[in-house]
C-alpha cells in the first residue's frame, strides 16, 4: 500500500470509515498513525486558546470559537447542496434536450424566461435600499405632522365657520320679520286708500318712489292674503 493511500482524507460524501486503510487490514503503523493524529489535534490548539484561555483577550475572535466554525461548516455545506441542485436540473435539461432533440429550443427558451423570473423575485425581495428606507422614513415623519396640522386646521375652520354663519343671523332675521310686517301695514293702507287716491287721480308711487320697487312683492302679498281670506 502506497503512502498516498494510507493518509488520504475521506471526502465530504463519503460515508466509509475515515480510518486509514492499514487499521481495516489490521495493521497498526504506529509512527504515520501518531503522526497523523499530532496532526489533527494542532488545529484545535488556537481554538482552545482563543476561546476558553485565561490568557486570551475578553473578546476572542468568534471566527476561532467552535460555534462559529459549526455555522460556517453549516453554511458552506447548505451552499453545496444548492449548488448541487443546480446542478441536477441542468443535467435533467441536458438529458432532455438529448433525449428530444426537436424539444431543445424550447427548453432553452423555458430556462431563459424562468431565469428572468427568478432574477426579477429575487429584486422584489431584496425590498427597498438603505437609501430609499431612510428617506421613506423621514417623508413618513413629515407627512404625519402635516397630517396632524392639517387636522387641527380643519377643526379650527369648522368652529370658525360655524360660528360665522350663526353671526348675525338672529339680528337679520328679526329685520326680515320686521320688513314683512311693513309691507302688510303699508300693503293695508294701500288698499284703505286706493280708491280716494284713484278719483283724485293720484299714483301712490309717484308720491313715493320706493313703492313702485316694492310693487312686485306687495302684489304677491295681496294675493296670498286674499286667498287666505278666501
Amino acid at each position: 500500500m502506497s503512502a498516498t493511500d494510507a493518509f488520504s482524507e475521506p471526502s465530504l460524501f463519503d460515508l466509509t470509515s475515515s480510518e486509514p486503510a492499514s487499521e481495516a487490514r489490521g495493521t497498526t503503523p504506529l509512527e504515520p498513525q501518531a503522526t497523523r493524529a499530532a496532526t489533527t489535534a494542532a488545529p484545535l490548539e488556537p481554538i482552545v486558546t482563543s476561546c476558553n484561555s485565561e490568557a486570551a483577550s475578553d473578546a476572542p475572535d468568534a471566527s476561532l470559537c467552535p460555534e462559529a466554525t459549526t455555522q460556517s461548516d453549516r453554511k458552506r455545506l447548505a451552499e453545496q447542496l444548492s449548488a448541487l441542485k443546480r446542478k441536477e436540473f441542468e443535467l435533467r435539461r441536458a438529458l432532455a434536450a438529448a433525449d428530444h432533440p426537436e424539444l431543445a429550443d424550447a427548453i432553452r427558451l423555458i430556462e431563459a424566461r424562468a431565469f428572468v423570473v427568478a432574477r426579477a423575485e429575487t429584486k422584489l425581495a431584496q425590498g427597498f435600499s438603505k437609501t430609499e428606507a431612510r428617506r421613506r422614513e423621514v417623508i413618513e415623519k413629515k407627512l404625519g405632522s402635516l397630517r396632524d396640522k392639517r387636522a387641527e386646521l380643519d377643526t379650527q375652520i369648522g368652529t370658525l365657520e360655524t360660528e360665522l354663519s350663526g353671526l348675525g343671523s338672529d339680528r337679520l332675521a328679526t329685520f326680515g320679520q320686521e320688513r314683512r310686517q311693513a309691507l302688510e301695514q303699508l300693503l293695508i293702507v294701500l288698499g284703505t286708500h286706493e280708491t280716494a287716491l284713484r278719483d283724485a287721480g293720484l299714483d301712490p308711487a309717484s308720491l313715493v318712489p320706493e313703492i313702485e320697487g316694492w310693487l312686485p312683492e306687495l302684489e304677491a302679498l295681496a294675493s296670498k292674503v286674499s286667498g287666505a281670506s278666501a
